[in-house]
């Protein structure tokens, strides 16, 4: 009897102490921080922070937009794909960085353009979304997804091998 009691009480002790030091207002030890980027990658820019809310939108978007019984949600993805697209008017590419400064300018007034045509492509498609013709919605979708193609060609930088 006794060497079954000082076993339980061994088996106990690991799973009771952890509870024991909340008990007594210690608090479990801290969590290694993380990191903010893993190693070899860079730092995102505000940019490409509102361009990567978009992407994840438009491709729950492009999961659901033929879905009639999906138009609520596929309306409140438009309108955060819309808010984060006007964010981004507020910022430039980083390959204008790259580019001689006499062409900057230019390149900024046509990486505007291009938001603002963006904006008008998802109001478009939010109209026909509400209006409940999924059809020409999904095609207004692909139209996008070519337009997006487009665009990243033009004013996105290279990626480094």
């Amino acid at each position: 009897m006794k060497i079954r009691a000082t076993t339980l009480v061994l088996l106990a002790f690991p799973l009771l102490c952890p509870l024991a030091a909340l008990a007594q207002g210690q608090a479990a030890p801290p969590a290694a921080p993380a990191a903010a980027a893993a190693p070899g990658e860079e730092k995102k820019t505000e940019l490409e922070q509102r361009m990567d809310r978009i992407s994840k939108a438009v491709r729950k978007l492009r999961k659901q937009v033929a879905d009639p019984a999906q138009n609520e949600a596929s309306l409140v993805l438009i309108a955060s794909i819309q808010d984060a697209a006007k964010e981004a008017l507020q910022f430039n590419p980083a390959k204008a960085d790259d580019l001689p400064e006499a062409q900057r300018p230019k390149f900024d007034e046509d990486f505007r353009a291009g938001i603002n045509q963006l904006l008008d492509k998802f109001s478009a498609l939010k109209d026909a979304i509400a209006a409940g013709k999924n059809g020409d919605a999904a095609k207004i979708l692909a139209d996008i997804l070519d337009f997006e193609k487009k665009e990243h060609k033009e004013f996105r930088r290279p990626e480094k091998d």
